[in-house]
């Protein structure tokens, strides 16, 4: 009896569906089985039960067989993979092997002319079997490789791994202070293996390949926990993944060592401490917006004060604080999710994404609720934000009453502190500090310290300004730079811009009305720490451009 039939005769599908599975098998090469399970008619046990029935071939539960090492090495994971089969006992000369297709008579070939042994196939679910391969011949090949590759991360201090699939391998890159470095590629032969046991290990679907999926790895390394967040998406070459790497055990960024001055870190804590208003971190991607906004959260959390997230993924997973991750795909999105978390009763609530006009608006209403709300949203400057914020069609009655403070901010490289090395500034650089009154007196220059001694003293006997760079040397991979430090503006909303943003006005005029007031720069900010020796000028421009 054929397979269709007894699919039917059991009341497992329709004449038509039977039909219809037919019709379509004659423009492919699947079988019609397979074809049945694709249209979730049946589903892969269902199938299997039935091959049992019709064959007489048993079927195996593969998360209930654990073959040993020795069988497993009797065959390629190369040859397992293309037939998609498991070899689960040896005796006697004779191998059981958990198949997909048992009727398969290449792959039963190919395995006797690799073993020598009398072939005794059994029937298991595709998706079982790939999930076996993955863990089995992935634990053989590809651990020590994806340990070694997570460790280099941890050594080199890198927040992100890059695992791109090409065409002739995946490449492994590192992002270390920001800056993306390609460190190896990893063979074709390893490549499904490795992003195999990623998607394993992070509980996601190894099977589905076509569909970008994410999830989380805790992995120990040097004695420290980390949380890796795993991002894979479909490439034309294969699956690509992205590791984030979240050290537990290290403390949130406080909000007096992320780079802030005195001046611009009273002003932060002025705004989030009314506990009501609307505060946005602003800058473009890889600024640390995410990273402020957790060092706020920590600021403020205690037992007072119910503080719930909204975020596009959680990158950090915070005590005492109800996080929550959106969902599009079953339309859980940011402007119901902020609707949800009222009912949830929260002092203060955050949003990791502020990108479309319905989310940004709920979030101004309901800091008008007597909350404060946080979010970040992307800006190359703060009154560029506010034009943004207008732009986007927010009223402006809404934005004026509702908006407390706007942090805009990069993120640059700090001057590595073992090769660092004191020079007189360039000619443009002396420019750029004049321009913004950063000239130093002679008794500021006496009481620096930059660089190490020998070539401040030698700086110092020049009329120029002394500045810092890095000369390069192993703690830093010769750039010259190790760390990450913020430069920021923060902007107060008074009551004068609150009128400007009431008339709609252009960001000419509100960076007229800002000139000769207290407010400082971003690029202001960024020449203050290069005059601290902290970065260069020419990190700071590159980063606000």
């Amino acid at each position: 009896m054929r397979i269709g039939e007894l699919l039917i005769m059991n009341g497992l599908i329709t004449e038509d569906q039977l039909e219809k599975a037919l019709q379509k098998q004659t423009h492919s090469f699947k079988k019609i089985g397979e074809i049945l399970v694709e249209d979730h008619l049946i589903t892969e046990r269902q199938l299997a039960e039935a091959l049992e029935f019709q064959l007489g071939i048993p079927v195996v539960n593969m998360d209930e067989t654990v073959p040993n090492r020795s069988t497993i090495q009797l065959i390629h994971e190369a040859l397992a993979r293309k037939h998609c089969f498991i070899p689960i006992e040896q005796m006697s000369g004779k191998l059981k092997v958990a198949m997909v297709d048992p009727l398969n008579q290449e792959a039963i070939k190919d395995i006797q002319e690799t073993t020598g042994m009398i072939i005794q196939p059994c029937i298991a679910t595709r998706s079982e079997l790939e999930m076996a391969i993955i863990d089995h011949y992935g634990v053989l090949s590809s651990v020590k490789e994806l340990n070694d590759i997570i460790e280099y991360a941890v050594q080199q201090n890198a927040s992100d791994i890059h695992l791109d699939a090409e065409k002739d391998g995946l490449s492994v890159k590192y992002r270390i202070n920001q800056m993306l470095e390609k460190q190896k590629v990893i063979t074709n032969d390893l490549k499904e293996s490795i992003i195999g046991r990623i998607k394993t290990i992070a509980s996601l679907n190894a099977s589905k390949r076509g569909l970008p999926q994410t999830g989380y790895i805790h992995k120990e390394a040097y004695n420290t926990d980390y949380d890796i967040r795993v991002s894979t998406i479909p490439t034309i070459n294969g699956e690509s993944a992205v590791l984030k790497l979240i050290d537990r055990t290290d403390q949130l960024l406080k909000l007096s060592v992320f780079g802030f001055t005195e001046n611009n870190l009273k002003q932060v804590e002025s705004a989030i401490d009314r506990r009501s208003g609307f505060v946005l971190i602003s800058g473009p991607a890889m600024s640390g917006k995410t990273t402020s906004l957790y060092s706020i959260l920590d600021h403020i959390n205690h037992q007072k004060h119910k503080i719930v997230t909204v975020e596009q993924s959680v990158e950090r997973r915070l005590d005492g604080i109800t996080q929550v991750e959106v969902n599009d795909s079953i339309g859980f999105n940011f402007t119901n999710g902020l609707s949800t978390m009222l009912n949830q009763d929260p002092n203060v609530i955050m949003v990791s994404h502020l990108e479309d006009t319905q989310t940004v608006e709920a979030s101004t209403r309901i800091s008008l609720s007597g909350r404060l709300v946080l979010g970040s949203i992307h800006g190359k400057d703060a009154v560029g934000t506010i034009r943004r914020l207008l732009d986007m069609g927010i009223e402006p009655y809404l934005l004026a009453t509702s908006l407390t403070c706007i942090v805009n901010q990069r993120l640059v490289r700090k001057v590595c502190e073992r090769c660092a090395k004191s020079m007189p500034a360039s000619d443009e650089e002396s420019k750029l500090f004049e321009a913004h009154g950063l000239v130093p007196t002679d008794d500021a220059k006496s009481k620096s310290a930059i660089g190490n001694f020998r070539s401040f003293v030698t700086t110092n006997k020049s009329s120029k300004i002394a500045v810092v760079r890095g000369d390069g040397c192993k703690l830093c991979n010769n750039t010259g730079y190790k760390g990450l430090i913020g430069i920021h503006e923060v902007l107060t909303i008074d009551d004068e811009l609150r009128d400007m943003i009431l008339q709609n006005r252009p960001a000419e005029a509100f960076r007229e009305h800002l000139e000769g007031k207290e407010f400082q720069t971003l690029l202001h900010d960024g020449l203050t720490k290069v005059k601290e020796g902290i970065t260069t000028v020419d990190d700071v421009l590159t980063n606000i451009q």
